[in-house]
């Protein structure tokens, strides 16, 4: 059997998939080379890995384009396609840019081939005979999938460096009594499509480290964000609120950036939809995707933890809508306030019942406690079962159109006003912030709570001290100055 050069994006290719579990029998066999060759590439997989990123970082210092928009729309476009295992050839590239500059209305532009070829050199992309991801859907049953092909995916990490990330859709805005109303409403356009966000959840595979949450919503900057100096989640956003393979590049991007400062490698479990592209560059996170049509299965989010997030979220929903009707006040929720309240929510998530829902979906042995999420199970029993999972349904991602893709990217270019959150809707409270001198008298009324109303425990009441140490610390030593001054000449 002849032994045949391997391009460096042959060989990453085949290198990701040796890690997505494929036999080095089968490559060896679709290449016509000897096992040798494909054992050897995957021998020096760290060297070509290195010698992969090293080439991309070089080719971002090439000429930039003239149309940048044009550019990246491209780029999306195609990554979209490869991430579907469309093959695509360079006359293809080249038709679908002239579509693509049309519908930008960019004037006197034709793709050429040199065209072509500067913006493979910039986005390291090889034309040929595609090996980077395997179109076969995995046959086999999700059980034959755990003992078979899992066991070796997770060699060499322990649980608590295996995780998976799942995205869900919530109805941020949505209260029980206008669940009968929205129920099976479609949610691509209007208003309803308005007050949704999307959510990607990921955890380790015992618990102990919970990701901070992504929150995707419609508008760049809500105006429920003036004055906030920082979210408690990451936050993007695109013109449906959906996951899409840009955003989820750059968080990976960020998550690996992170590990390479903490010196530490993880595995990660995802599902195959579209905006979920395969990412060959990640040094210190390896990529593993479900395979088809098992999620509902496979997923450990799906297992309970979304589901436990979301009964959170509603409970806490709830109580506002009871509080601000005691209260006498018409009830609002901005996106900041969704933001706070899921945040609250994914704390409230036990590392008990994250590991248990691991263990539900069959990637660690069942131990002595098989409950899914027992420690809040009561609490999801309290909830109405229609207004539970009235968004479980709701589309996260989707396969992009050439409108899509030039909206999303000319949007990203422009300043964008707040188009979630209506004129009608915006109250006092959001347009100031909050001084301190209010948040201090919030926190008495708190501590006479605690004191006269309530029997707080030792950790509660340390929680209020150190809130009020926080509250203090920014207080200006000015403003101390000046009440004293006062209080002396009274």
């Amino acid at each position: 059997m002849s032994r045949r050069q391997f391009t460096l994006d042959e060989k990453i290719g085949i290198i990701g998939r040796l890690e997505n579990g494929e036999k080095n029998s089968v490559i060896s066999k679709e290449f016509g080379t000897c096992s040798s060759t494909i054992s050897t590439i995957w021998k020096n997989r760290d060297k070509l890995k290195n010698m992969f990123q090293t080439t991309s970082l070089n080719a971002k210092r090439l000429r930039t384009a003239q149309h940048k928009d044009l550019e990246e729309a491209a780029l999306v476009w195609f990554k979209q396609q490869r991430s579907l295992n469309v093959p695509i050839s360079g006359p293809i590239l080249q038709t679908k840019i002239d579509q693509l500059a049309e519908k930008m209305k960019i004037e006197n532009f034709k793709c050429s081939a040199s065209w072509i070829q500067r913006f493979r050199q910039r986005h390291n992309i090889g034309f040929g005979k595609i090996s980077g991801e395997s179109s076969a859907v995995n046959t086999d049953i999700c059980s034959n999938w755990l003992a078979n092909v899992w066991p070796s995916l997770r060699a060499g990490y322990c649980d608590d460096e295996i995780y998976n990330a799942d995205e869900a859709g919530l109805f941020f805005k949505l209260t029980p009594d206008k669940t009968l109303r929205f129920k099976g409403e479609n949610c691509s356009g209007g208003k309803l499509s308005k007050d949704r966000i999307t959510v990607l959840v990921a955890a380790n595979m015992t618990g102990t480290d919970k990701r901070k949450l992504l929150v995707i919503g419609k508008s760049k900057s809500p105006r429920c964000f003036k004055g906030v100096s920082s979210l408690p989640v990451f936050y993007e956003n695109n013109t449906k609120a959906w996951m899409t393979s840009a955003i989820f590049e750059k968080t990976l991007n960020y998550w690996d950036d992170e590990l390479r400062r903490k010196k530490k490698k993880i595995l990660l479990l995802v599902d195959n939809c579209p905006a979920h592209p395969s990412l060959q560059h990640l040094k210190f996170i390896k990529l593993v995707f479900l395979p088809a049509n098992t999620t509902a299965v496979l997923q450990p989010m799906d297992q309970g933890v979304i589901r436990n997030i979301k009964a959170h979220y509603r409970n806490q929903l709830v109580l506002k809508m009871i509080e601000d009707i005691e209260n006498q006040i018409e009830s609002k929720v901005t996106v900041l306030d969704a933001i706070i309240m899921l945040d609250k929510a994914w704390r409230n998530v036990t590392s008990t019942g994250i590991a248990n829902c691991f263990r539900h979906a069959g990637f660690c042995d069942v131990t002595t406690d098989t409950t899914q999420l027992q420690t809040d199970s009561g609490l999801i029993n309290n909830i109405d079962e229609d207004y539970l999972q009235i968004d479980d349904d709701l589309i996260t991602s989707e396969i992009q159109t050439d409108e899509d893709i030039v909206n999303n990217v000319i949007a990203s270019q422009q300043v964008e006003l707040d188009n979630d959150t209506d004129i009608d809707e915006l109250d006092d409270e959001f347009e100031t912030v909050p001084s301190i001198s209010e948040a201090r008298a919030a926190l008495r009324t708190l501590e006479r709570f605690y004191y006269t109303k309530y029997e707080g425990t030792d950790a509660e009441r340390k929680a209020l001290s150190l809130l009020e140490t926080s509250i203090n610390s920014n207080t200006k030593q000015s403003s101390i100055k000046d009440y004293f001054k006062k209080l002396n000449k009274n």
